[in-house]
């Protein structure tokens, strides 16, 4: 149904952000300190994994509401870069899509939901 494809497409776009986040810090050689910091970033999005699979409503609101600063932190980088992070470019793609995705499977009625 167009809600699973919805959601589908939403997980896909949270893998793809994690990991564009992930490999952008750890590029070019993965130190203890950007392990670290690579672990700060994508940990609150590893946490809302579950939820976003189970297809829970409240996990879409927090992770919507957790997404804004990811999008306005990538909006800084990508700006002061002046396009020159096309990993970034590529992460704040998939995060203001993920989010619109949220938006619209966190509001579609109980009834047209699985």
């Amino acid at each position: 149904t167009m809600q699973r494809r919805l959601r589908n497409a939403a997980i896909g776009c949270h893998a793809l952000l994690t990991a564009l986040l992930a490999l952008e810090i750890l590029t070019p050689l993965p130190t203890a300190a950007r392990l670290l910091v690579a672990a700060i970033v994508v940990a609150p999005l590893l946490a809302t994994l579950p939820g976003l699979i189970r297809d829970s409503r409240g996990a879409q609101r927090w992770l919507a509401a957790l997404l804004v600063p990811y999008i306005g932190g990538l909006c800084v980088e990508v700006v002061a870069r002046a396009g020159a992070a096309p990993l970034l470019g590529a992460a704040l793609l998939a995060a203001v899509t993920e989010i619109a995705l949220l938006l619209a499977l966190s509001r579609a009625p109980r009834d047209a939901r699985e």
